[in-house]
């Protein structure tokens, strides 16, 4: 189809729906329509170049006075008004778009077909000519045209103004559903419109802005007055305090005299103090001199006795050092000696066991090969047997063929034959009655033996609870005796498990840096140490050491990380110990006293340094009454220590005594734990020693059964208690309740038995009657071939043939059984090699032989180290004892002379004490002289000073300290506040005593001087109490009273000022006030007197009534504007009761009323006629006819008939098939059929099809 006749089609398309019957000579070209004469500026023509669902340029127009845009829903109608709103400067946000660049045609779809589009509008002026406003969007951005040339946006917006087209106030336009809306706006909202409709919101910055200056003027003025008031009565206050302040200095002047008097009256007897002090201090040194020579010489003495007791015991210690250093090569000497010596008896034994082993080997293989000779001969012969039985068989059956010739077998089987098929029935029923029986036979033999069963299992099981029940009350007393002792296996509670296992992987995992618990790691000499030791040890024995600070940090870290219990740690490197004191190792008295250190043995470095930490200097005692002598003091030592009895009872130098208790015994048994750990460990090595010893053996059954007895032992003995738990709740019960359930069974099963035999006897029955008849049948055809062989019945011989095969099949059968058997025992005896295991005993043999003789060798070689070791210790005991006599006598000495040394410091502290007393006195009284100077200075009381000055004496840091009216107070407090310097420089300030009275001079008693002084601080007092109850003035009165005249001064020049600018700022404000008023004003009244006849012609009524007024009169855009309307025939309704065709109308009539008071161009209406009625879109239709001739160009969207057959001209919108909305266009001039009154010719056409 060509594009002429596709136009064609559209434009018959479209004058059906308008109703109206065109030919193709009524159908008008579009020049003709560009070529009308218009009398006002309007929208000429419209081009539109890929924008939304235009693709590709479109020429739309010429626009009419009155212009339709029509089509179905989704064709692309609300797009071109879009493309209008967009050309005005239109927001994107209002073109149903999330950015520019989606207004370019397919950009919704990610296919935009260009980057740009464009829209321009073609306005014509009343004069004629045309000026082109181009938008477009081009990468994103807007790009704007005036007749082709670009200009800013601002440029664009101030000549679409200059035409009357305001894009903000929007006054050329309603948008789709917004009609309502409008109608409905608040009166505040609808203030805003008319504000900015009138343009006088250009003045509501300004107007804010001075309304806020000219309040804020006036709280100036008024502060400004305010303040001149308070001013004013500053001034008749300050008049007051001036004469006040002249009275009050006369009586402060009194009080200063007075205070000056007592001044000179303290420092007169504390200056006199200190020269009394000062003579009697000079005699303390010159005796102090007389002593310190003769403490000199004492020191001199004691310091040489000193030197040669020091010299003497480090000899000692160098001795005892090696003593212990021998005594540590001999611990560690004697247990290689030991264990050489348990090695070469283990070797011993071990060479033994591996010659039976041998010996065993080698029988065993003469056993061996015996055997197999056997086996072999023993399957021959059986083989043969098998022959022979097999031959016997052959030649029997051949016999036994002979009795019967082919002719009388073929008779019997013809028949049998005969038989089977007369008896078929039979023979069924017979089967299925010999299976019944045989399955209730066998249900009954079951039966029979589960009550065997049952009862055996009741005897059994009663006998079962009363051994358990035995062997539990055995073991639990076995259990409670070994529980109570800690030797041997004895079991361990799930807590000390867990501290084995902690210490095991903190060994593990730190090797060589945690060296075990420290109970692990020592040993008391004798048991008979054991509580006492628990008792010291304490806490620490369960302690772990470590080497350093570091690792013990690391191991703390790793217990938490497995949820180990907390441990305490003892790190070698930062242990603080106590050194062990020389003197308590000789005590003699009390008798048996030593050191627990001494009785406990370690070998480890780091074990040995923290055992002294845990122990210290603690003595170890007989008696408890012993250590309590040893803790408390005596006649026999004078200084006390921490000592211990063999019991456990614990006595600190402090007074504190504890006990020993069961719970110290308990503990104590943890060096028995010990023990019995070590023996674990030896067992659990042997054990592993003996499994791989026997775990290339067979058949040796004793060495498994002793095996599976120790950790048969092992698990019952750690896990006892548990055990017994376990049997008592579990095995216990569990056999009762099997008992009581066999019993209920054995009680079910001979009703059982009893029924099984019912069905028996009747299944008997059953098979023995059949049986009969089957025999009948059977007989009567068997009975003549029975005669001729000379039996009785046929059953005699197939019985015959039956039992000689069934007794040949089970003969075969043992023999096959025989000969397989010996070949898996032949074969079982050949896989033993005994030549390699008597091969492989030898080797052993001799190698243990050879390791034998080097470990007694080396047995030998040990023994005799340890032999020269201990000859060399006992020289070096002789050799300490000896050195310790000379220690003691040198000791006797020292303590002599340090008795006579005392007694001489004695005399020196005594002088030295007299004469720090006098010290004091002389500090105590030059503070006190200073404070008195100070507080003098401070509170600015002149003193006659012979030398020096006020300004000599220096300030300290506590000032404020310092009590202005109580100096007398202050002198003995501030001291120690100040330097020796200070004191020094006031020292030479000589106070002139002249004018004070002699009968304060003569004063010598303590009393009386302080009586003195509290009478003048009387008299200063109550003067200062009078003062007080004056409500001291102001001082500087005066000086207030000429600062208030010169504020007085300022205030006023302020007031006058503020005044000015307030008047000033009215003036601006009532001048922009009256010009926003005016502005508002001259667009409200008219559009306020318009719009109720605008209303009445849209209502086609001289009874409808429409009123807008505003609330505030005098400043109305600050308050709302009310709008309410009177449909006809109605009273009156607020507008949101309005029905939506009223609502309607009235929001046209505000429209139309605003418009002719501001007209654009032309109005966009884009359906406004969807809540209308047919009455009312008529209504609607002629009056918008009358107002596009008269007064402005009107464009609407439409889908009503009634509305838009009423245009001057119609655009038609229709949608293209294409991937996206793609809208096509055609334009139709209407008026040339309104003139010839075409549009009443066709009244029964049928209605257009429904978009």
């Amino acid at each position: 189809m060509s594009d002429n006749k596709r136009t064609m089609q559209q434009l018959l398309e479209i004058t059906r729906y308008l109703n109206v019957d065109l030919n193709s000579q009524q159908i008008q070209s579009v020049d003709k329509m560009k070529n009308q004469t218009i009398e006002k500026g309007m929208l000429h023509t419209l081009d539109i170049e890929n924008f939304k669902s235009y693709k590709g340029k479109h020429v739309i127009g010429p626009f009419s006075r009155f212009t339709a845009i029509i089509g179905p829903n989704g064709s692309g109608k609300s797009n071109l008004m879009d493309a209008i709103s967009f050309v005005l400067g239109e927001r994107a946000s209002s073109l149903r778009v999330k950015k520019l660049s989606d207004l370019i045609h397919g950009a919704p779809i990610n296919k935009p077909v260009s980057k740009s589009c464009y829209v321009t509008m073609n306005y014509k002026y009343v004069d004629g000519h045309m000026k082109a406003f181009t938008r477009g969007v081009h990468n994103g951005t807007s790009e704007f045209r005036i007749d082709g040339k670009n200009v800013t946006v601002q440029q664009y917006n101030q000549e679409m103004e200059s035409i009357n087209i305001f894009i903000k106030a929007k006054n050329f336009l309603v948008y789709q559903g917004a009609i309502e809306s409008i109608a409905m706006k608040n009166p505040k909202e609808r203030t805003q419109l008319f504000e900015e409709l009138s343009r006088s919101q250009e003045f509501q910055h300004e107007y804010e802005r001075l309304k806020l200056e000219m309040t804020k003027a006036e709280d100036d003025t008024q502060t400004n007055m305010n303040k001149r008031r308070g001013i004013a009565q500053e001034k008749r206050e300050a008049k007051m305090e001036k004469d006040e302040a002249e009275k009050y200095q006369k009586m402060k002047d009194s009080v200063a005299e007075k205070q000056k008097l007592l001044y000179l009256h303290q420092l007169f007897h504390v200056e006199r103090i200190i020269s009394t002090a000062k003579k009697e201090l000079d005699e303390r040194k010159t005796e102090i001199g007389g002593l310190e020579i003769r403490k000199n010489s004492e020191d001199m003495k004691l310091s040489k006795a000193q030197s040669d007791l020091k010299k003497a015991q480090k000899e000692y210690h160098k001795i005892d050092k090696k003593i212990a250093d021998k005594e540590k090569e001999i611990t560690h000497q004697r247990p290689l000696a030991v264990q050489a010596k348990v090695e070469v008896q283990h070797h011993a034994k071990k060479l033994e066991t591996a010659k039976k082993m041998l010996e065993t080997a080698q029988a065993m293989a003469e056993n061996s090969k015996k055997t197999l000779d056997d086996l072999v001969q023993r399957k021959t012969v059986v083989e043969n047997e098998k022959k022979v039985y097999e031959l016997e068989i052959a030649e029997m059956s051949q016999q036994q063929d002979l009795n019967l010739s082919n002719e009388q077998v073929n008779e019997y089987n013809d028949l049998k034959r005969q038989a089977i098929m007369e008896s078929g029935r039979i023979d069924f029923e017979l089967i299925s009655a010999r299976q019944v029986l045989e399955t209730e036979r066998s249900n009954l033999n079951h039966e029979e033996r589960r009550r065997i069963e049952h009862e055996q299992r009741v005897n059994t099981k009663s006998s079962e609870v009363d051994r358990v029940e035995k062997q539990l009350n055995k073991e639990l007393i076995d259990i409670q005796r070994k529980l109570s002792e800690a030797s041997g296996d004895s079991a361990e509670g799930e807590r000390n498990l867990k501290r084995n296992e902690a210490i095991d992987n903190l060994r593990r995992v730190f090797p060589d840096r945690i060296f075990g618990r420290l109970v692990d790691l020592c040993q008391p000499s004798h048991k008979r140490f054991q509580l006492a030791i628990t008792k010291i040890l304490q806490k620490h024995m369960m302690s772990i050491v470590c080497d350093t600070e570091e690792t013990a940090k690391d191991a703390i870290a790793y217990l938490k990380e497995q949820r180990y219990q907390p441990e305490t740690f003892l790190p070698a490197d930062t242990l603080d110990v106590q050194p062990i004191s020389e003197k308590l190792r000789d005590l003699k008295k009390p008798a048996g006293v030593k050191l627990v250190f001494d009785v406990i043995n370690v070998s480890n470095q780091a074990a040995r340094k923290a055992l002294q930490f845990a122990c210290g200097n603690a003595l170890l005692c007989e008696h408890q009454e012993d250590a309590k002598q040893l803790a408390y003091g005596g006649s026999i030592l004078p200084d006390r220590y921490k000592a211990v009895a063999m019991d456990g009872t614990l006595f600190q130098q402090s007074g504190v005594m504890s006990g020993g208790s069961a719970d110290l015994r308990q503990k104590a048994k943890k060096w028995d734990d010990k023990v019995v750990r070590g023996l674990r460990e030896t067992k659990n090595k042997l054990i592993e020693e003996i499994t791989n010893l026997s775990k290339n053996r067979r058949k040796e059954l004793d060495v498994e059964v002793e095996r599976n007895k120790i950790a048969e032992i092992e698990h019952r003995l750690v896990h006892m208690q548990n055990e017994v738990r376990r049997l008592e709740n579990d095995v216990l019960a569990r056999l009762n309740n099997e008992l009581e359930g066999y019993k209920a069974e054995l009680d079910m099963l001979p009703p059982r038995i009893a029924d099984l035999q019912e069905r028996v006897k009747k299944a008997e029955d059953v098979v023995k009657d059949l049986e009969q008849k089957n025999n009948a049948v059977a007989d009567k055809i068997f009975a003549q071939f029975c005669a001729k062989i000379g039996i009785r019945n046929i059953r005699e011989y197939e019985d015959r043939e039956l039992r000689i095969r069934q007794e040949t099949e089970d003969k075969l059968r043992e023999f096959e059984d025989e000969i397989q058997k010996l070949k898996y025992e032949i074969d079982y005896v050949q896989s033993e090699d005994g030549g390699k295991k008597v091969k492989a005993e030898k080797e052993k043999v001799s190698r243990l032989e050879k390791e034998f003789k080097e470990l007694k060798k080396r047995e030998k070689t040990e023994e005799t180290t340890l032999a020269n070791l201990e000859s060399s210790f006992e020289d070096e005991k002789e050799k300490l004892a000896e050195k310790k006599e000379i220690v003691q006598k040198l000791e006797i000495e020292v303590n002599e002379l340090k008795k006579a040394a005392l007694a001489v410091a004695r005399d020196v502290s005594a002088a030295e004490k007299a004469l720090i007393g006098l010290e004091g006195i002389v500090t105590r009284k030059q503070y006190e002289r200073h404070s008195l100077l100070h507080s003098a200075k401070i509170n600015q009381i002149p003193l006659p000073l012979l030398v020096g000055s006020m300004a000599d004496i220096d300030y300290d840091d506590d000032d404020d300290d310092y009590d202005d009216d109580e100096p007398s107070q202050s002198s003995s407090q501030d001291g120690p506040s100040v330097s020796q310097e200070q004191i020094q420089r006031e020292s030479h300030i000589k106070v002139n005593y002249a004018i004070l009275p002699d009968d304060f001079q003569s004063i010598e008693d303590e009393d009386n001087v302080k009586k003195a002084t509290d009478r003048l601080n009387k008299e200063i007092s109550e003067q200062q109490a009078m003062i007080s109850r004056l409500n001291a003035p102001n001082l500087k009165a005066n000086q207030r009273m000429e600062e208030v005249k010169e504020r007085e001064a300022e205030s006023t020049e302020e007031l006058e000022n503020a005044r000015r600018k307030a008047k000033k700022i009215r003036q601006q404000f009532e001048r922009i006030k009256t010009e926003r008023y005016r502005r508002f004003q001259e667009f409200f009244d008219p559009v306020s007197n318009a719009i109720d006849d605008i209303y009445k012609q849209l209502s086609r009524n001289s009874s409808a009534q429409a009123f807008l007024g505003a609330d505030n009169m005098e400043e109305p855009y600050l308050d709302g504007i009310q709008y309410n309307c009177v449909a006809p025939g109605k009273r009156f309704r607020p507008m949101d009761n309005l029905s939506g065709g009223e609502k309607t109308i009235a929001a046209l009539a505000l429209l139309f009323a605003v418009h002719g008071r501001n007209p654009a161009p032309f109005f966009v209406l884009d359906e406004i006629d969807a809540a209308l009625d047919n009455t009312n879109i008529g209504k609607v239709a002629s009056y918008i006819c009358e107002t596009a001739r008269e007064e402005m160009q009107i464009i609407v969207i439409s889908l009503k008939e009634e509305f838009y057959n009423k245009a001057d001209a119609l655009v038609g919108i229709y949608q293209q098939p294409a991937a996206c909305t793609t809208s096509g266009v055609l334009t139709f001039d209407l008026t040339k059929f309104k003139q010839s009154g075409i549009n009443e010719m066709t009244e029964n056409v049928p209605p257009p099809p429904q978009a």
